[in-house]
């Protein structure tokens, strides 16, 4: 075998993967319109109405019935049919789109529509999976999800509120160590909607793309949202 090695002075890439998460009706959907360049959205919790008219944005409705076959046939044709084609490509959202998964395999299943153990563990790794096939696409990769929290106790005995994506805590931390920003949503005391991208005791979030430690709603990749290109 012969290792393919880049110098870090010569990596050249300007594509990231962005999971950003807020309580449901603050805004994650509305973001996207402010995504630059052309950008496709795999449509699962059915919000994208708060796009009408976004010229630069199209829509693909995720089946969320038989959604097992139809996730999985989705991903090849992105690979087969639409890699390099949009700057962006958001999953709007991952919370709903486990439930989905879980319920239709449950479904299908012979517990009463009740999903298995082993039906959490199959949408756990095509989950996982789904994210680092897509991650090969070449457009930015933004998955959304709700907002989850716990009450948090340290070896000290200190508590807190921590929040984080709604995501299956057996991958939450692949999930979100697979991404380069994790953005929470929030709004100032002036009424402004933006991302928080800096972590804290309360608060899951990072940003390995750059330096920022917050930004507007408008600011999450930055770039010429008027440019179709």
């Amino acid at each position: 075998m012969s290792l393919q090695i880049t110098n870090a002075a010569n990596i050249q890439t300007d594509k990231g993967t962005y999971l950003i998460y807020a309580p449901p009706g603050m805004g994650k959907t509305t973001a996207i319109k402010y995504l630059p360049g052309k950008t496709l959205v795999l449509d699962v919790d059915r919000t994208t109405r708060v796009l009408k008219g976004e010229k630069n944005i199209d829509i693909a409705y995720v089946d969320n019935t038989d959604t097992w076959k139809f996730w999985g046939e989705l991903i090849v044709d992105l690979e087969e049919n639409y890699k390099g084609k949009y700057d962006n490509i958001v999953v709007d959202n991952i919370s709903e789109l486990e439930r989905s998964l879980l319920s239709d395999l449950g479904n299908k299943g012979k517990n009463k529509g009740v999903p298995s153990q082993g039906d959490y563990q199959y949408m756990q790794f095509r989950i996982v999976n789904s994210l680092r096939y897509m991650k090969n696409l070449g457009s930015n990769l933004v998955w959304t999800a709700w907002e989850s929290s716990d009450l948090f106790t340290d070896s000290s005995g200190q508590q807190w509120n921590r929040s984080f994506p709604q995501i299956n805590h057996k991958i939450l931390n692949n999930v979100l160590g697979l991404c380069d920003v994790v953005a929470k949503l929030a709004i100032n005391s002036d009424g402004e909607r933006g991302f928080v991208l800096s972590s804290s005791n309360s608060t899951y979030a990072k940003n390995q793309i750059d330096d920022r430690k917050g930004c507007l709603q408008s600011e999450l990749i930055l770039g010429d949202v008027n440019d179709p290109t």
